[in-house]
């Protein structure tokens, strides 16, 4: 009773950490709902920098402290642009209408009451620098500027005729205007001013010659009309700012509160049971589908011929090769049958089937256990979608939907659902290299598939990840002492293969009993040792390895190579020498006596 009291809490838990997204409450950015976003991202009174996220995507997460600094450093223009952003686990209704393609997603949306503006992306680079000088350019090229921003505007030739001429106290004239030769200086001081008085120019300019300058400057209009000219402050924004400051006696608005140097409570690590990475939990897996099919599927407004095709093949291999409790099973087929005849899908219709499944009990919410991270943007829906890849794989193998077909069909969902656009472009680069498409034999398929998430754990290995779940080679000795040999370390690819085949055919079900994989779909065969030999040189000629990290294995193998190739050239060499002494003692002479002796 204790047990499952503590199973159902940890579930519980796990399903209110899921909805948390990546920003908390002492960050800068503002997280919309699907409630609060129309109001805040049309209320025509701000621009908003808008970031489209999921909290699963591993991309996001590593992009997360970027954009945190991002909002940090622009804050003091809150008043102009906001950085937003909200989570698409959680409200992939509202993302859906931006037409994303892929995680994370930036947008730029201007001063506008339109709720049919979607905004415009960023381009290529997204380091700290790289999105302030894209704000910066986007904030100044906005149309249709309200007046109370007057200070986006540059200096015009026709302002400052009429300024230099006027000598009275007009209502649109600055009373400083910074001239620059650098057009981002100049933009990112009115923006730190925000103020109507505080306009620039730049020094190349028309109106900056018609002002009288001839440097980088100031020029400060007073209240008769008389300009001044400060040219000896340096191009610099931080010298700018400090002495337009002074000239306007401006204030900093609010100073900055005392920050909490203490974590949030909802970052900090929490004390997670490590040993429940190493069992298979069917409510991990119902999870991520329930997440593949929600979170990205949804997000797809129109779907073509190939997508349609991949999204049939995914939802056959899933209801076919997953472990599942019959209940689970049969919702899986709901969504199977509804699919399945159809020629042409849109959001609608799919939105609908999920309607549909859903009466019938197919759940919604996300429970992990073996794949609960220490917080909760460690691990979590991507753990759960490499658990039930391998559990596919290996329990269809030597079925009638092969493991091989199967590795195709999960290459197709990737394509064209897995919405972490950085992680997809990873993992088909790695599959058009490893050519996991074109396998033709089940346990190279699974042994392939094995070795690839190998190598995304050591690529993933040197940056940040849950520090009570380090990246490693898997499986550990500690839990397969077999899989590994004794003398050298390296993996025995043969007990690898026995390992993956026992380990993802026994899940537990919500109940907390065990479903195993038996009977038709096949146990382990009578020829396996050779099909495995085959599978240990399908890695060596794709891989140059037997996916050990170390790569000693093909060193060793190259070794083998070059020592026989040195025996056999010895061997002619000998052979070289032996006849040719032979030849040396071959007398001529001889030869020919023995030839004209006469016979007796």
């Amino acid at each position: 009773m204790h047990r499952h009291s503590l199973l159902i809490l940890t579930c519980l838990l796990a399903v209110i950490n899921c909805k948390q997204g990546l920003f908390d409450e002492d960050d800068k950015v503002v997280e919309y709902t699907e409630k609060t976003y129309a109001a805040g991202l049309y209320s025509g009174d701000k621009a908003h920098v808008f970031l489209l996220y999921s909290s699963y995507c591993g991309h996001c997460q590593k992009f997360a402290p970027t954009y945190k600094k991002f909002a940090e450093a622009i804050n003091s223009w809150s008043s102009v642009v906001e950085v937003t952003g909200i989570n698409c686990v959680v409200y992939t209704d509202v993302c859906r209408l931006y037409n994303i393609v892929g995680y994370p997603t930036i947008r730029f949306m201007g001063i506008t009451t339109n709720t049919s503006d979607i905004g415009e992306s960023i381009g290529g680079d997204r380091s700290l620098e790289g999105l302030i000088k894209w704000t910066v350019s986007e904030v100044f090229e906005m149309e249709n500027i309200p007046e109370k921003f007057s200070f986006l505007q540059k200096v015009s030739t026709t302002q400052a005729k009429k300024w230099k001429s006027d000598t009275s106290e007009s209502t649109d004239k600055p009373s400083v205007i910074v001239v620059t030769e650098n057009e981002d200086v100049g933009r990112r001081v009115v923006l730190d001013i925000h103020d109507n008085r505080v306009r620039y120019t730049l020094l190349s300019s028309d109106a900056a010659k018609l002002l009288g300058a001839k440097s980088a400057g100031l020029l400060v209009f007073s209240d008769n009309g008389r300009i001044t000219y400060i040219a000896n402050v340096e191009d610099d924004r931080e010298k700018f700012n400090a002495t337009v400051k002074k000239l306007l006696n401006v204030k900093k608005s609010g100073e900055e509160k005392d920050k909490d140097n203490g974590e949030h409570e909802s970052s900090k690590p929490k004390y997670v049971d490590t040993n429940l990475q190493y069992n298979l939990y069917e409510l991990d897996m119902r999870s991520a589908v329930n997440n593949a099919f929600y979170t990205e599927v949804s997000l797809k407004t129109e779907f073509s011929k190939d997508e349609l095709d991949n999204l049939k093949n995914f939802v056959r291999t899933v209801k076919r090769c997953g472990v599942w409790t019959p209940e689970y099973s049969d919702q899986l087929e709901h969504v199977h049958s509804e699919l399945k005849s159809r020629d042409s899908l849109n959001n609608s219709d799919w939105t609908n089937i999920l309607k549909s499944a859903s009466e019938k009990g197919f759940p919604q919410n996300s429970t992990f256990i073996g794949c609960e991270g220490s917080k909760p943007l460690f691990r979590g829906y991507s753990c759960s979608l490499w658990v039930l890849f391998h559990t596919m794989l290996s329990s269809c193998y030597n079925s009638k939907l092969p493991s091989n077909e199967v590795l195709q069909h999960i290459h197709g969902y990737i394509e064209s659902f897995f919405s972490c656009s950085y992680c997809r472009s990873h993992f088909l680069a790695m599959a058009e290299r490893l050519k996991l498409t074109a396998i033709t034999d089940e346990q190279e398929a699974i042994i392939a598939f094995w070795a690839a998430h190998n190598e995304v754990n050591e690529r993933l290995s040197v940056e940040d990840h849950d520090p009570y779940f380090p990246k490693i080679q898997y499986p550990p000795s500690s839990i397969c002492k077999k899989c590994r040999h004794e003398n050298t370390g390296q993996f025995d690819i043969e007990e690898v293969f026995k390992y993956l085949l026992k380990h993802y055919r026994r899940v537990q079900t919500p109940s907390g009993k065990f479903r195993y994989v038996t009977g038709s779909r096949g146990n382990d065969s009578s020829d396996s040792k050779g099909k495995v030999n085959r599978a240990e040189r399908y890695l060596l000629v794709r891989y140059g390895t037997t996916a050990d990290s170390d790569r000693s294995y093909a060193f060793d193998v190259i070794s083998y190579a070059v020592v026989c190739i040195m025996c056999v050239t010895l061997l002619i060499v000998l052979l070289l020498v032996i006849c040719k002494r032979k030849l040396r003692t071959f007398n001529a002479a001889s030869v020919y006596n023995r030839l004209t002796a006469p016979t007796t």
